[in-house]
């Protein structure tokens, strides 16, 4: 059901010690490179990211777009490369995004990759996972689904049946854990443990579309429709 438009713009990034996974936008034929802030917080222009290609860890330079204000967990760069044909067309907006409706997020959880390469680049495959855009809480939204450590940055895109264009409608950020107790028979113990409580926090695209406005800087794209 996930499309070409979408699978061919997510990538396996690394910045430094932090994994995850980021994905491609074109805005007024400039292409970014987008992901959560948290991933890349130290990126200043002239860093290098390494995105996973053929097997591999591949340096890129980049030059920062900008990092989301206050709490949107989103980051911009421009790369120095095109790494995404721009006539699969993969919208960014949220316009048209439902309460309650399915909505998917694309990445790399806990770094696994499979043996499908894409391309001459050989970006691997992603993974896709389903969720429930659950509640509207302004510059966010909370989707009910199951997150894992590595999908943070990745995609999170939907489509009004029965148009089957995909738009990408916010950036996952992470999910909303809790401490349950740890329990020995009936008795309880001091003891807890992180649990996932399956409430997905993602950030709306529009937050990387004003840093996009105030600086674009973006690669400019060949072979757009």
């Amino acid at each position: 059901m996930i499309t070409a438009s979408v699978i061919h713009r997510v990538f396996r990034i690394r910045v430094g010690a932090a994994e995850g996974t980021a994905f491609a936008v074109d805005v007024d034929q400039r292409q970014y490179l987008v992901t959560a802030r948290h991933i890349a917080a130290g990126i200043v222009d002239g860093n290098r990211v390494d995105l996973f290609s053929n097997g591999g860890w591949i340096q890129s330079e980049v030059r920062l777009v900008g990092h989301g204000a206050g709490e949107e967990d989103v980051t911009v760069v421009s790369m120095d490369r095109q790494l995404a044909p721009p006539s699969l067309r993969l919208p960014p907006t949220s316009t048209g995004l439902i309460y309650g409706q399915d909505a998917y997020f694309l990445g790399f959880p806990y770094g696994y990759v499979g043996k499908y390469l894409l391309g001459p680049d050989g970006f691997p495959l992603p993974f896709v996972k389903k969720a429930v855009v659950s509640l509207f809480d302004g510059a966010r939204y909370l989707l009910d689904g199951h997150n894992n450590p590595g999908f943070s940055g990745g995609p999170l895109v939907f489509h009004q049946p029965p148009n089957m264009e995909f738009r990408i409608a916010a950036v996952i950020s992470g999910f909303q854990a809790t401490a349950e107790p740890v329990f020995a028979g009936d008795q309880k113990t001091p003891l807890s443990y992180h649990y996932n409580t399956g409430i997905i926090v993602a950030y709306q695209i529009e937050a990387a579309l004003r840093l996009i406005s105030e600086k674009p800087i973006g690669f400019p794209t060949v072979g757009a429709a």
